[in-house]
C-alpha cells in the first residue's frame, strides 16, 4: 500500500514538469492560428447569442425588417464590445502569418495576374474595428487562390480586401471585426 502511495505522489508532482515540457514544445505559429480559431468561434457566439435575444424574423420579412434586425444586431454587438480594438481577433503573433500566405500568393503570380486578382478591390478607406463596412466600397471576394492559404473562418465571418488592408467582417452584421494594415504589397495597389 505504502508503495502505491509513494508512486501516486510522484506521479503527481512529475505532472507539472511533463505540461511545462509540452508547452515548450507547442509551436508557436500553430498556437498564434489557435489562438485566433477560438477568437474568431468567441464572437460568433457573441454574434448568436446577440441575434438570438431578439425576435426571429419571419420567413416573409421585407427588406426593411431584415435590414432593422441587422442593424439591431450590429447595434448589440458594439455595446458588448465597447473597448474592441484593432489586434483583438488577428493579434499580433498571428498577423505575420496571414501577411505571409497574402505576399506569398501575390509573388508566385506574374504582375498582371495579381493585378487582376485585386483588380475590383475598392481603394483605401479608413478603418475602424465595430464599424460598419463603408457603404461606398464594393465587397470584391477574396480571391479563391488566396483564401484557400487563409485559416478557415466560422459561417458568418468573411476576409475581405479594402485597399491594401485585409479586413475581418461580419457579414450579417455588416460589422468591421479587425484589420491588418498593409498585407498587399505597395507596388500593386495604386489606389
Amino acid at each position: 500500500m505504502r508503495f502505491f502511495l509513494v508512486l501516486a505522489l510522484a506521479a503527481t508532482a512529475a505532472v507539472p514538469l511533463t505540461a511545462d515540457l509540452d508547452a515548450q514544445k507547442v509551436n508557436p505559429r500553430a498556437a498564434a492560428l489557435l489562438e485566433f480559431s477560438k477568437r474568431t468561434q468567441d464572437y460568433m457566439q457573441l454574434h448568436e447569442r446577440i441575434a438570438g435575444e431578439l425576435p426571429p424574423l419571419a420567413q416573409t420579412a421585407t427588406p426593411e425588417q431584415i435590414e432593422d434586425h441587422r442593424r439591431r444586431v450590429a447595434e448589440g454587438i458594439r455595446a458588448a464590445r465597447k473597448q474592441a480594438r484593432r489586434g483583438d481577433i488577428f493579434t499580433e503573433p498571428v498577423v505575420p502569418q496571414f501577411r505571409a500566405a497574402i505576399r506569398r500568393d501575390l509573388q508566385a503570380r506574374d504582375t498582371r495576374d495579381a493585378l487582376a486578382a485585386l483588380q475590383e478591390v475598392p481603394p483605401t478607406q479608413t478603418l475602424r474595428v465595430n464599424a460598419p463596412w463603408p457603404q461606398s466600397a464594393t465587397r470584391a471576394t477574396v480571391p479563391p487562390r488566396i483564401l484557400k492559404n487563409l485559416h478557415r473562418l466560422p459561417h458568418g465571418l468573411e476576409y475581405r480586401f479594402i485597399g491594401r488592408h485585409l479586413v475581418l467582417v461580419d457579414s450579417g452584421a455588416n460589422l468591421i471585426v479587425d484589420f491588418i494594415t498593409n498585407v498587399v504589397p505597395s507596388m500593386l495597389r495604386r489606389r
